[in-house]
């Protein structure tokens, strides 16, 4: 081939490297360079395609074959285990949490909820059959067998706070769980070892500290703010009914006993009505039994009825010496020797 030709050749495919010679248009023969290995590879980078052989470039490339991840146990999941699987992916938590997240709460019998309260403010596992008592008499339910709508409204109302408290629950299981790095404590009055053995944040135990002291201040305003109870009675007066009024006036140790018990009622309730056979259920129904105003003025009623009659016989066996027992007739002789005796005696002397 000669030299002309090579140099138009190179001309018609400009991709290629100049084999030929610039002054070829000159007529001027200049010494052709070798078509080496590097070239061709650093041609090929310069248009992007950047190998390291030509072995490499000749080479065959591999099918690429598209995997999946497959399930094993994607056949045997119910649909119940797909919105677990599903609600554990979005928020990272438990099967329980999931099922707390899915109760109805409007199922529930509102029982329910009034004996976990009890449950609680106790600090107890009471029985149901025991809680059950306590609440028929706390609220003035006959029976939780039978209620009326009056009693349902009462039984609602008593266990509203732990529904609330389930309702929001079930909505902070919505979220995912936020990841907290594990960090040392840095000083270690941060936290605060209750009497419980309960470990928690300084700050949220100043908090409870204050709020507690706010709750005595305020029983201490409110309790100090009673001076006297009134006690109302009808009695009947000769055929009209009379009403009379009493009053206890209290005295600066009764409101101080008032303000211990209101303080710390849990405290009160251990101390009173836990024992070494369990809780003293008998104490603890009388001692509530006077907590309605209703059965204290009811009780009190009765107790002045009874004593204002005791007084008025005392009295009118003082005034006419009425004896209102039999007794045999006087058989004794007098202190000065005198005898009593009967008209036929006197006869047969």
């Amino acid at each position: 081939m000669s030299q002309e030709a090579s140099t138009e050749e190179n001309n018609e495919n400009p991709d290629l490297p100049n084999l030929g010679n610039e002054g070829a248009g000159n007529n001027t023969t200049t010494e052709v360079s070798p078509l080496t290995e590097e070239a061709v590879l650093s041609f090929l980078k310069d248009k992007g395609r950047d190998v390291t052989s030509l072995d490499e470039l000749l080479k065959t490339p591999e099918p690429v074959i598209e995997t999946r991840e497959v399930n094993p146990w994607e056949e045997l999941a119910d649909d119940e285990d797909k919105a677990y699987f599903k609600f554990k992916q979005e928020t990272g938590r438990g099967r329980e949490e999931f099922k707390t997240l899915n109760q109805d709460l409007n199922a529930i019998s509102p029982i329910e909820f009034a004996r976990e309260r009890v449950r609680q403010e106790t600090g107890s596992q009471f029985t149901d059959e025991q809680i059950d008592e306590y609440l028929e008499n706390q609220l003035g339910i006959e029976s939780l067998e039978d209620l009326s709508s009056s009693d349902s409204i009462k039984l609602a109302g008593y266990g509203k706070t732990i529904k609330d408290a389930r309702i929001s629950e079930q909505e902070k299981f919505k979220q995912p769980v936020k990841k907290v790095e594990p960090t040392t404590p840095t000083n270690q009055d941060e936290f605060v070892k209750l009497h419980n053995g309960a470990v928690i944040k300084k700050s949220d135990y100043e908090v409870m500290v204050s709020n507690h002291q706010t709750h005595i201040k305020n029983a201490t305003d409110a309790v100090n703010s009673v001076t006297a109870a009134s006690f109302k009675t009808v009695i009947d007066d000769n055929g009209v009914e009379k009403e009379l009024n009493f009053a206890y006036e209290y005295s600066d140790e009764d409101r101080g006993s008032a303000i211990s018990i209101v303080s710390d009622i849990d405290k009160f309730i251990q101390e009173n009505y836990h024992t070494e056979k369990g809780f003293n259920h008998k104490s603890f129904g009388e001692d509530v039994f006077w907590l309605r105003p209703e059965n204290r003025e009811k009780a009190i009623s009765s107790i002045i009825q009874k004593a204002r009659a005791e007084a008025i016989e005392e009295t009118l066996k003082v005034r006419g010496n009425v004896n209102f027992t039999n007794q045999e007739g006087l058989t004794t002789p007098s202190k000065y020797g005198v005898t009593l005796m009967s008209l036929s005696d006197l006869k047969q002397k």
